[in-house]
């Protein structure tokens, strides 16, 4: 599989299993718009020797300003990922929770939860205010303190490493900040870090003790920065004050790839991918007749000795088509592929060989390229005409009148459908390959994405179950690599091998034949005659180049009758420049008519701020 093959299916895969996944915590929101700043914040917290409880109680006075606003709007912390930790979230639980302002504004609380973090609407959503205003809020958040944590030089404390105020968390600045920490004894160290995620900048007043109390103060705080405590008391003062984990979905837990799973689900992988590559290889191998030259067949209807076809075998140029085969059935053969270019030389060639007539419709502006065709039915096409020839007249002119191919849009993709599917069916007919292309393109395609179905529920299950995800792979792989492999199936019989070889001459000599090579007969228009089969490969610039050439030289070229262009007596199809605007034209459109006809996601004593557990932010509302 190729480096941007992988690249996709890993997408698609992570894609398919997000659903199955835990959702991720998402970072704490704020309110937009916030305005005013914090002119003082007092936050005060008790941590209980019981369950490491913390009871936490915040001041603080907004200033609004002149801007009106409902109230503050604080963001708490509840679920954190975990430094060094893939596997786990950190869980915090918030609760009894309360809103007062002792300066009387409005205080009403609306709490909301949502996206591990809870959100806290302080005011009246019907009343506004300005100007400077004192709230204070309590609660109670339980996981927040870490035991017996190994700090430098080998000591060993309970601690609480708290993000008082979380980096990024305030849109607003914040003045006059001060902290007090009261444990259940007077602590062993603190410390204090102020600034942007990561910074071990210190506070302004960085862990004043009094008894079981310590405090810290910072004079400002601009928007976005932070500040980070750590408190620690000798070890075993907290008791049972274990914190709360959740378990964390990640590529890595998710997947569990390591060398046992990782090896199983490499060698199944590579022995199914293989395993389909190879099948799909032998099927997909054209038959030849051995000891016959490419492009003979045996003769007397014998069956000859048969094998698989040598790659790269040598043709000869031919200067006619192959015998009795038309250049929609070249096309098919060719490539495996019924295509609208297969269909549209189909149509010139019936034109062609007389059974309707294409005229340009003159453009509304004289000096505009001719942009639509009328077809004209000059004779009747029950009998003696291939299915898919018949198909795509029936469908175009089921009344046997003229029509407009700007009228047929919608006619006109029905008609290139059932042509298409009248073509695989004769090519099959024509003993040419053993099974419809489209058919056996159809059946390893459908079936190679059930397997990748497969995979993906597979791989879902075992994540909803937590087992190794990367089992499940294995099948996914392998149903893209047999969709993949659907196009390299349909295989040719000995028979169809050998008119390929015919057709790989014919293509050859219209590639690479000069003006001087190319068997005009008198009476003959050898231009018409093969112009549909160079549409069909694609080579019908060169084509009208090369009959300029030989009437430049003087050589006799017949004029067509079965295409009328706007300008009569033009002599439009010795001239590269007038062709591309007429026939190369009309060639185009009939291909993308169909188009038209369509429908319509440590320690705190070594640390930073951001490294701790729990974080506030907030503005205005």
């Amino acid at each position: 599989m190729s480096a941007a093959r992988r690249t996709a299916f890993l997408l698609v895969l992570g894609l398919l299993c997000v659903a199955a996944l835990t959702l991720l915590a998402a970072p704490p929101a704020r309110a937009d718009d916030s305005v005013g700043h914090i002119s003082r914040l007092d936050v005060g917290a008790v941590v209980e020797a019981d369950g490491g409880t913390v009871r936490v109680e915040v001041d603080l006075t907004y200033d609004f300003g002149d801007e009106e606003a409902h109230g503050p709007f604080l963001v708490l912390a509840e679920l954190q990922e975990i430094a060094d930790d893939p596997d786990r979230y950190r869980r915090l639980t918030v609760s009894d929770i309360t809103a007062e302002s002792p300066t009387g504004a409005p205080a009403d609380l609306r709490v909301e939860h949502d996206g591990g973090a809870v959100q806290l609407y302080i005011g009246d959503e019907d009343e506004e205010v300005t100007g400077a205003h004192d709230y204070r809020v309590t609660y109670t958040v339980d996981g927040l303190p870490d035991p017996q944590v190994a700090g430098p030089e080998g000591t060993v404390r309970d601690e609480l490493y708290w993000n008082v105020v979380a980096p990024g968390g305030f849109d607003v600045p914040i003045e006059d900040v001060t902290v007090a920490v009261t444990g259940p004894v007077p602590p062993e160290a603190s410390a204090c870090y102020v600034g942007r995620t990561g910074s071990d900048a210190t506070c302004d007043g960085a862990g004043e003790s009094r008894g079981e109390r310590v405090d810290f103060f910072h004079g400002r705080l601009d928007e976005g920065e932070g500040l980070s405590v750590a408190v620690g008391w000798p070890a075993g003062t907290l008791v049972d004050a274990e914190p709360v984990h959740e378990p964390r979905r990640t590529w890595a837990n998710t997947l569990q790839l390591g060398p046992l799973t990782g090896g199983l689900a490499g060698v199944v992988t590579v022995l199914g991918a293989g395993a389909a590559a190879v099948v799909a290889s032998r099927r997909g191998r054209d038959e030849a007749y051995l000891d016959l030259t490419p492009g003979l067949v045996p003769a007397d209807g014998g069956a000859g000795r048969i094998g698989p076809a040598r790659r790269r075998r040598p043709v000869a140029v031919r200067f006619t088509p192959p015998d009795d085969v038309r250049p929609g059935e070249i096309g098919t053969l060719h490539d495996e592929v019924a295509d609208f270019r297969d269909v549209s030389a189909t149509l010139v060639d019936l034109a062609v060989r007389g059974y309707l007539r294409i005229e340009e419709v003159a453009p509304e502006k004289a000096d505009d390229d001719v942009s639509d065709w009328r077809l004209v039915p000059l004779r009747d096409w029950s009998g003696g005409l291939e299915r898919y020839e018949r198909e795509v007249l029936d469908r175009l002119m089921p009344d046997r009148e003229p029509v407009a191919l700007s009228e047929v849009g919608a006619e006109y993709a029905t008609a290139v459908a059932k042509t298409q599917e009248a073509l695989y069916r004769t090519v099959t007919e024509h003993g040419w390959f053993r099974g419809s292309p489209r058919a056996v393109r159809n059946r390893w395609l459908v079936g190679g994405l059930a397997l990748a179905g497969l995979g993906i529920l597979v791989t879902a299950a075992l994540v909803l179950l937590r087992w190794p995800a990367v089992l499940g792979v294995p099948l996914f792989v392998v149903g893209v690599v047999v969709a993949f492999a659907s196009s390299a199936v349909p295989a040719r019989t000995a028979a169809g091998t050998a008119v390929l070889a015919q057709t790989l001459g014919f293509r050859q000599y219209l590639a690479t034949a000069e003006a001087e090579q190319i068997r005009f007969e008198e009476g003959q228009d050898v231009f018409s005659r093969y112009l549909p089969y160079a549409i069909v490969f694609g080579l019908t610039d060169r084509w009208a180049q090369i009959l300029a050439a030989a009437a430049a030289q003087g050589r006799h070229v017949e004029e067509p009758d079965w295409y009328v262009p706007v300008t009569a007596g033009a002599v439009w199809w010795t001239q590269p420049a007038a062709f591309a605007t007429s026939v190369g034209a009309f060639a185009e459109a009939a291909s993308s008519a169909v188009t038209a006809g369509g429908s319509s996601s440590s320690s705190g004593f070594s640390g930073s701020v951001g490294g701790g557990a729990g974080g506030m932010g907030g503005g205005s509302w």
